[in-house]
């Protein structure tokens, strides 16, 4: 029913099999399992203190680094840029579609007809009639012919002379153009949208803090190439992220190894000083230093709880656009 020592204390005393618990870093679940039982083998689990390492890089990234970051590039740089996800889905999409022609085509070549191609890939033999004639993949970059496109230039000089949206698509119908007004509408943001982030005509690139921060903590063999080439540039952008990133990536190491020899020399490194960037997360992990042994050498976590409170959470944060549980509903989850 609550948080203090005495009660878990009086739990534990009425549960006297209980040989190993494993919990988060709240002194009082501490103090009372030793109150109850000594010899009981306490555990810190590897959700809360790998979860305080993670906030605690991104409170050392927020001190170095503004919440988003952008660099100004070339063309050619900007080529290299990602593509969004829908882009993705549409190249493998069509992908697919150019292995199904070639496909159709060889089996085309050895002597099947438009029929029984149709019958076989449950498809319209003029389909088929057309995949058997193209002569390479569907460029999936294509865009459908617009009303707009013979008025851009137009629009562009009408916009750049203080015109409304309203005010541009009369002058265009004035002149000929038959579409709709929203489509107005989207060119000129485009155009606005372009100048307000695009003043020099070079491609701005950005990436959030918070994206900064996963890749951080990443091991590198985890980040593609587009992510690796982003975390550099900010690496050498920001030098004094260099050393709290090798940090990290020295604690992430030998945490997955369970190496607790490792995280004991990563944790007196830490400790050296207080200038160092996880000073304060290695001294109050000191205070609990057997716990944090038992949660590298034994299986034992809250994982299968956590992940289902942090489920339960989410849910409701959907349903009722707010987060939290209330006592009573982790009492029910506990006893699902």
């Amino acid at each position: 029913p609550d948080r203090r020592p005495e009660t878990v204390t009086a739990w534990l005393q009425m549960n006297p099999f209980v040989q190993v618990v494993s919990r988060d870093g709240f002194t009082a679940f501490r103090q009372g399992i030793t109150q109850a039982d000594s010899s009981i083998r306490q555990i810190y689990d590897r959700f809360h203190f790998i979860r305080n390492a993670k906030k605690q890089l991104d409170t050392c990234a927020a001190s170095i680094v503004p919440a988003k970051i952008t660099w100004s590039d070339s063309t050619d740089a900007a080529e290299e840029i990602p593509l969004t996800r829908a882009e993705k889905q549409t190249r493998d999409r069509q992908k697919r579609k150019w292995e199904l022609v070639q496909e159709i085509q060889e089996a085309f070549k050895r002597g099947k007809n438009l029929s029984r191609l149709a019958r076989e890939y449950d498809l319209d033999w003029r389909t088929i009639q057309k995949y058997t004639k193209m002569k390479g993949p569907p460029n999936y970059q294509r865009q459908r012919a617009r009303l707009t496109d013979p008025f851009n230039e137009r629009m562009r000089k009408l916009e750049k002379e203080g015109n409304t949206v309203k005010e541009i698509y009369s002058a265009l119908q004035i002149e000929g153009y038959t579409g709709t007004y929203s489509g107005v509408r989207t060119f000129v943001q485009s155009i606005r949208k372009d100048r307000k982030h695009n003043t020099s005509g070079e491609k701005v690139l950005s990436i959030s803090r918070r994206s900064l921060c996963a890749w951080l903590w990443q091991l590198p063999e985890k980040l593609n190439k587009e992510e690796t080439a982003y975390l550099q540039r900010t690496l050498k952008d920001y030098p004094t992220l260099e050393s709290i990133y090798q940090t990290i990536q020295q604690y992430r190491t030998v945490v997955e190894a369970r190496d607790v020899e490792g995280f004991l020399q990563w944790l007196r490194g830490q400790l050296s000083s207080r200038e160092r960037p996880f000073y304060y997360y290695a001294f109050r992990l000191r205070s609990d230093i057997q716990a944090v042994k038992n949660a590298l050498t034994l299986p034992f976590s809250n994982g299968l709880l956590e992940g289902q409170i942090n489920r339960l959470k989410t849910i409701k944060r959907l349903t009722y656009g707010r987060a939290g549980l209330t006592v009573l509903e982790k009492r029910i989850l506990y006893q699902l």
